[in-house]
Formats: structure tokens, sequence, C-alpha cells
């Protein structure tokens, strides 16, 4: 994308941009990856430009998964402006329950606008977006799912 500030945590970027040897391409793709016995050469092609660069390379790190993927749920779940999940007390409108929650109790943290539907990890809205972070409101979530079915 145009920008990383949508998508990566600004001490990241912060940590990256004070970084000497690290540099970020926007709307570039990794097309190309060469050596012998090791990584020796990446090509990366711009996506607005076309033109591909050929650079000496010694390691590549690729950051995926900062686009959530939550199209799936289509309008049943209720998502920010950049299609990630609310749950829990980010669900709340002016201290209100969203309004098609039918159950007497408030939603579980991970709990979507849907009683019984959870998300957890980074398609949540204000997720941390570490990998810690995800499996742990996992664990989390089957534990809520659980306490969800118990009343089913």
């Amino acid at each position: 994308g145009k920008s990383l500030r949508k998508s990566m945590s600004t001490y990241l970027i912060d940590q990256i941009s004070q970084t000497d040897n690290i540099t970020t391409l926007r709307n570039t793709e990794l097309t190309a990856v060469e050596g012998a016995a090791k990584l020796e050469t990446i090509t990366l092609t711009n996506n607005d430009s076309g033109e591909s660069i050929s650079e000496a390379a010694d390691a590549v790190f690729i950051f995926t998964g900062a686009v959530p993927a939550t199209e799936l749920t289509g309008d049943l779940i209720q998502k920010d402006e950049n299609n990630y999940i609310y749950t829990g007390p980010d669900l709340f409108i002016d201290g209100n329950r969203p309004k098609n929650w039918t159950l007497p109790r408030d939603p579980f943290i991970l709990e979507t606008n849907v009683p019984g539907i959870f998300a957890a990890g980074d398609v949540r809205h204000g997720a941390i977006r570490r990998v810690a972070s995800a499996v742990g409101q996992g664990a989390v979530a089957v534990e809520l799912i659980h306490k969800y079915l118990e009343t089913v």
C-alpha cells in the first residue's frame, strides 16, 4: 500500500525508519529470488510503474496479514473502515449494546455483534498485532465459546 501507518504499529514503523540498513518499498512486489547455496539477489517490481530492479540481499522479511481477510462476514459482523472486526467493549455506541444484540448480558470481550461469533488476533479492531497476542486471544476465545455454549 501507500502507507505503513494503516497496517503497522507506530512503534515498529519508528524502529524501521531509524534503522539504516532497512529499506521499505511501497506498492512493490518481490518477483524473484536467486542464489546458489543461499539467497544472493532479489528482484522487486513496482506495481505503479512496472519497473523492476535487482538488489543483492542476504535476507528478506515479508510483512503479511496487514489487511484483514474479513470479507466473508459480509454485513453480518460490525467492522471498522479498514474491515477490522469490532468485539466486546468496542461494540458499544454511547453506552448502548449493538442494535441486533439479543442476549441479556453484554458481549464477551472477543464476541462480535452476533452472539456466539467470536474474533481473535489481528482481525480485531484495535488488536496489538503480535503473534503471542493472537495466540493468547485464541485460547481465551475457546474458553468464551464454551461459556457461550453453556447458555444455548
